[in-house]
């Protein structure tokens, strides 16, 4: 399955083509939304909380970028048994990558300043970080992606047009080099289970 969404994955995440300008309420509010909610249960609970990670595991287009973090001859190789691990490991496994990252972010104050189609369904909605004056700190691109089922999903979170997916791939691809497949599911394996372990200690 990884293969099959392979390229779909590599066009979202890193085509570059023309971004039709206008507002486009749904994905606006969608972000709008997720970064209140995450604000609001990092406060409670911790930037990296179970609260948190479930949060984002629901509303990251896990399989997208899934797919896209293992590409080429690493999705190739792999068993059927390594495939099926990786699947059902990664939903998890990005959120609790990804909680303290975009905890981080969304504990700031975010405008969101406008919104572009890059495609049907694919969308950039264009914020900016501001810090307790209200002055810009920086800018952050929101890559949202509008499911067959009519779900919003987040695909990527830019920040002054860096993307961490790109860093992302290329740690994964040069572990599943050194280590094999076996030593990128232990990688992913322990990142769950060290956020699992912080939320333990901090009760």
């Amino acid at each position: 399955m990884i293969t099959r969404f392979a390229a779909a994955a590599v066009a979202a995440v890193m085509s570059i083509s023309t971004a039709i300008a206008g507002d486009h309420p749904e994905a606006e509010e969608f972000v709008i939304g997720l970064v209140t909610d995450l604000r609001a249960k990092a406060e409670a609970e911790g930037e990296g909380s179970a609260a948190v990670r479930a949060t984002l595991e629901e509303n990251l287009a896990a399989e997208q970028i899934g797919a896209f973090l293992l590409a080429g001859s690493a999705a190739k190789n792999a068993t059927d048994e390594e495939t099926a691990t990786y699947q059902e490991l990664f939903p998890r496994y990005i959120a609790a990558a990804y909680a303290e990252e975009i905890g981080q972010l969304t504990s700031r104050e975010i405008n969101v300043k406008a919104s572009l189609e890059r495609r049907p369904g694919d969308y950039i909605v264009q914020s900016v970080l501001v810090d307790k004056a209200g002055r810009p700190r920086a800018d952050i691109d929101w890559r949202v992606r509008k499911l067959e089922t009519g779900e919003h999903k987040l695909l990527d979170v830019l920040v002054e047009r860096t993307s961490p997916l790109i860093t992302r791939r290329q740690a994964f691809s040069s572990r599943v080099r050194d280590e094999g497949m076996e030593g990128l599911l232990t990688h992913m394996q322990e990142t769950i289970a060290k956020g699992v372990t912080i939320e333990e200690e901090a009760e």
